[in-house]
């Protein structure tokens, strides 16, 4: 009988364990699933940010810098635009 009762103590904490390492391991998934979307959210507002800042730096260049320079730091500023439209979607 006695043991019958350590057989099933045993078995007890076992599984005591066994809930508490799930219950570890779901609240880690959750908290890693919360700063992958915080992460997310910050690059997307940077990303928009330095579109915004590159946007208006190549208007302003494409009207003060003429010739042939010009437009090489206009076609430069226009595949950084395309690049942050790539990582933006």
């Amino acid at each position: 009988m006695e043991e019958l009762a350590k057989k099933l103590l045993k078995e007890l904490k076992r599984n005591l364990e066994k809930i508490r390492v799930q219950a570890i391991g779901s609240a880690k998934i959750q908290k890693s699933h919360s700063k992958k979307q915080e992460a997310k959210k910050q690059g997307e507002t940077v990303i928009e940010s330095a579109k915004k800042a590159l946007s208006s730096s190549s208007q302003t260049l494409e009207g003060a810098v003429k010739g042939q320079f010009g437009k090489k730091v206009t076609e430069a500023f226009e595949k950084q635009q395309q690049t942050l439209d790539k990582l933006s979607s």
